[in-house]
């Protein structure tokens, strides 16, 4: 039996509430938990100190950190891009078209296609082109207005060119993977873009280092379960809310 007398019982369940992704009405979970409008508000305020939610008129919502910008990113990768990339990469041996998308991760997976890959990869991002193309692979490049934060081509020309070809798999990066809310992307029109590669893809995949599982960007692209593959370099008891989705986690 839980003893909701004990504020850290109840900062803890507040926190797992957090882990959905919703916001928290006060008036409600107090109602719920049999406590005082004023004791929750004083387990709010102690969760805020420590970073994990922000207090909001008549409840909470999670804390998302922002993403640095695409330029400080790319200049300082996070330390496990390599490792994910290295483990991602030799999934597209034999792969006949490939999505890949913007941002760093993918430039570290485009970076290490399989020597000889025969596939044709599809990318609305430059960077990620020129890597692939680099390791001899063939590219078709979409174009559009590039976004600042994936420095990835974006609009209803970059959408419906990816919806007329038929791709095998679509590798995705993570702006945020959260519980009940999915994976996401802080630009509404990339989002639109990753979704759009996602709906023409037979395989979906998302490759997400730690650090991401614990945001969630402003717009959602996928819910867990349009997701099959996770490769990330999370610890395996982290991931029960996506394998419960039915999510594949390749561990690195």
């Amino acid at each position: 039996m839980l003893d909701l007398n004990c504020p850290q019982t109840r900062q803890s369940l507040i926190s797992d509430r957090l882990d959905s992704g919703q916001p928290l009405i006060a008036a409600s979970l107090a109602d719920e938990l049999g406590i005082s409008v004023d004791t929750l508000r004083r387990d709010l305020i102690a969760l805020e100190q420590r970073g994990l939610l922000r207090r909001v008129r008549g409840g909470a919502i999670p804390l998302t950190p922002p993403l640095p910008p695409y330029s400080v990113r790319v200049e300082a990768p996070e330390p496990a891009l390599d490792r994910l990339a290295a483990a991602t990469a030799p999934m597209l041996e034999g792969v006949g078209t490939v999505f890949l998308d913007g941002g760093t991760t993918m430039n570290a997976v485009a970076a290490q296609l399989p020597a000889g890959f025969g596939g044709l990869v599809v990318t609305p991002a430059p960077s990620v082109a020129l890597a692939a193309l680099a390791r001899g692979a063939r590219v078709h490049l979409i174009g559009g207005a590039l976004c600042p934060d994936g420095a990835m081509a974006t609009g209803g020309d970059a959408e419906r060119a990816i919806a007329g070809i038929a791709a095998d798999f679509c590798l995705l990066g993570a702006c945020g993977l959260w519980p009940g809310f999915g994976l996401s992307a802080e630009d509404s029109a990339e989002a639109g873009v990753k979704r759009a590669m996602a709906r023409a893809a037979g395989r979906v995949a998302v490759v997400a280092a730690a650090s991401k599982l614990a945001r969630r960007g402003r717009h959602n692209v996928l819910a867990l379960e349009e997701i099959d593959l996770l490769v990330t370099d999370a610890d395996a008891p982290d991931m029960a809310p996506f394998c419960a989705a039915g999510i594949e986690v390749h561990y690195v």
